[in-house]
């Protein structure tokens, strides 16, 4: 009775196991032709970029049986191993191996057809530097049905010294996709700061904040770690999603630079429109410190514009915060008329382009000038003098102040003096001629704010 009941619980945790998943393809590199070219029997479909002496029949200690295949690309040009055409339907297919060696490795699939940006699709790479054998398993997912699917091996960067790559036991089977929130995707607490579900295809979704090139912008709540940068060409074109739309994707994450982004889509689904996007989060500072805002629509107040170099041509300028700069605009909407020395309210969505996190305002109304701006010439409290200077500047009537910092046009520090008295002179012989900012500060707070000029 004893042993037949736990026959009963193995067979139905195997029906339930099977009834939401099955097996498609496996293969443990235990079959090869008897001659030339020598190859596995299940592999080198028409997809393959490898040629036979490149992947190998390989005897020395495989994960299981007689054989594993050795994988050999010693280039950063990826090569492909390739099942025999498989049949597929649109459902997401879990990829399983293992893997030891030197080198990167990656799965995919190839779905039929000629188009190569819509009929390939594939997971994140793998790096691989042991001699010990790992179990890996990565999510694709197919958006179509094909009777000549190839599910793919990628490999490239391969190295000599613990024999190139080396791969056994190949598991297909059908799965499910997991559904995760934005804040999920986002939250990390450890340097780089990578989300935990780098690779993976995943389901979210989220309110559209913003449009930008050939992706979007959306927030599943408001505040720190709400916001996710989605990339794709095709699939939010074709839903017609627009800023106010609920929507629903179906993608893998990736970290770009350091930034969190949904890529390689399958699925965009619109739930609702004319929804108004979430609350814009009041911040400060934006840099790349910044992890938990990627994506996160942020409003600046009464920010002095340090910089507008790029303004006029580009739309990109620099504001500053009294510690560190911000870099504002230049890709989704071109503010032209920034000007040094006057103060901006900004709303915009954190987005990192060539290495610099920056907040983008999405529209005009984003971006309107403060009544509050720095003065060309100080209060009748301050006195600055003289102003121009050649190598000292004279202050007056410091009372409440407790520090002074000069700072360059791109929000640089370039020295700082404590307060200590009604009155100081500053010797600054040893800063290039140029414009400069003078602050007065009270702990964390600017109180005042002057440009000067150094001759």
């Amino acid at each position: 009775m004893k042993k037949l009941y736990f026959v009963m619980i193995f067979l139905l945790a195997f029906f339930m196991t099977n009834k939401s998943s099955a097996q498609v393809f496996t293969s443990g590199f235990e079959s090869w032709t008897l001659v030339a070219p020598i190859q596995p029997t299940d592999w080198f479909g028409t997809k393959t970029g490898f040629s036979v002496d490149s992947a190998t029949q390989y005897t020395s200690v495989p994960y299981a049986g007689t054989y594993s295949c050795k994988l050999v690309c010693r280039s950063a040009q990826a090569k492909r191993l390739t099942t025999q055409p498989l049949s597929i339907t649109a459902t997401a297919y879990n990829i399983s191996f293992w893997v030891k060696g030197h080198g990167s490795i990656r799965t995919g699939l190839y779905t039929g057809g000629s188009n190569n940006t819509t009929a390939y699709k594939y997971g994140a790479w793998i790096n691989v530097n042991s001699t010990s054998w790992a179990q890996k398993t990565q999510t694709i997912v197919s958006d179509t049905i094909s009777s000549s699917a190839e599910f793919i091996l990628s490999v490239r960067n391969s190295l000599a010294d613990l024999e190139d790559i080396q791969v056994d036991d190949v598991q297909i089977t059908t799965g499910s996709i997991q559904t995760v929130s934005i804040h999920d995707i986002q939250y990390a607490t450890t340097s780089p700061y990578a989300s935990a579900y780098n690779g993976q295809v995943l389901i979210t979704g989220g309110i559209v904040s913003a449009k930008y090139n050939k992706g979007m912008f959306i927030q599943g709540g408001y505040g720190p770690w709400s916001g996710l940068y989605v990339y794709d060409s095709a699939h939010i074109a074709a839903a017609g999603i627009a800023v106010g739309d609920s929507v629903t994707l179906t993608g893998t994450v990736s970290e770009t630079q350091t930034y969190t982004e949904l890529k390689t889509l399958t699925n965009v689904t619109k739930v609702s429109s004319g929804n108004l996007p979430h609350a814009a989060f009041p911040v400060t500072l934006v840099n790349t410190y910044n992890e938990e805002l990627e994506g996160v629509l942020v409003s600046m107040t009464n920010m002095p514009c340090v910089d507008a170099t790029l303004s006029s041509t580009q739309g990109e300028w620099t504001v500053y915060n009294g510690s560190d700069s911000t870099h504002i605009g230049g890709l989704l909407y071109k503010f032209t008329t920034a000007t040094i020395g006057s103060h901006y309210n900004i709303k915009g969505v954190v987005y990192l382009s060539s290495g610099v996190m920056r907040v983008e305002p999405r529209l005009a109304a984003d971006v309107d000038i403060s009544t509050v701006g720095i003065s060309e010439q100080p209060s009748q409290t301050i006195s600055i003098y003289p102003n121009p200077f050649s190598s000292v500047l004279n202050l007056w009537n410091l009372e409440g102040m407790q520090q002074i910092r000069i700072t360059g046009l791109l929000g640089e520090t370039i020295a700082t003096y404590p307060v200590e008295g009604n009155s100081m002179k500053l010797s600054l012989e040893g800063i290039a001629p140029g414009i400069y900012f003078i602050s007065f500060c009270n702990g964390n707070t600017i109180l005042e704010i002057y440009k000067i000029l150094k001759q």
